[in-house]
């Protein structure tokens, strides 16, 4: 009798070990869920850096978030979805034909899943200026914000 007691305090002190480990996995699960929430860099802020990209015409710093495939629907006829490097010279291309003179972003909605920008997109072209909306997605992937979209029409 007392060896089945031995054997069941074992087997319970066994099973406890093993579930308090279980649950001590998922509370670190979970904590690292809220801290790489808390560590994301805020939307709003690759916003504004993309904001004095595109108004500075510089494809450098605006390039480094654009996804692996990024859609692009352009005012010169370009429509597509295109790798990064590809989209370095269509956006290097366009910024050199369509010359920026001014851009702001006038809305910027950020939520967990899909934040976007839109905003004017004030150019000189051919030695008239003119003006474009610019519509720009954003989507979290590989701990870093990428643009999924940049409409400019």
């Amino acid at each position: 009798m007392k060896r089945y007691l031995n054997i069941f305090l074992i087997l319970a002190v066994v099973s406890f070990l093993c579930e308090s480990d279980f649950i001590l996995a998922q509370e670190t699960k979970h904590l690292n869920k809220i801290i790489t929430r808390t560590q994301k860099t805020p939307a709003a802020a690759v916003f504004s850096d993309i904001e004095s990209a595109i108004a500075q015409g510089n494809v450098a710093q605006l390039s480094k978030y654009f996804s692996p495939h990024t859609y692009f629907s352009l005012s010169n006829g370009v429509s597509g979805y295109y790798s990064s490097n590809q989209a370095y010279y269509l956006i290097e291309d366009f910024f050199r034909i369509f010359r920026v003179t001014s851009f702001r972003f006038q809305n910027i909605q950020v939520d967990d899943e899909n934040p976007y920008a839109t905003g004017v997109y004030s150019f000189e072209f051919k030695g008239k200026k003119d003006a474009s909306q610019v519509y720009i997605s954003l989507k979290y992937s590989s701990k870093n914000w990428k643009i999924t979209q940049i409409t400019i029409n």
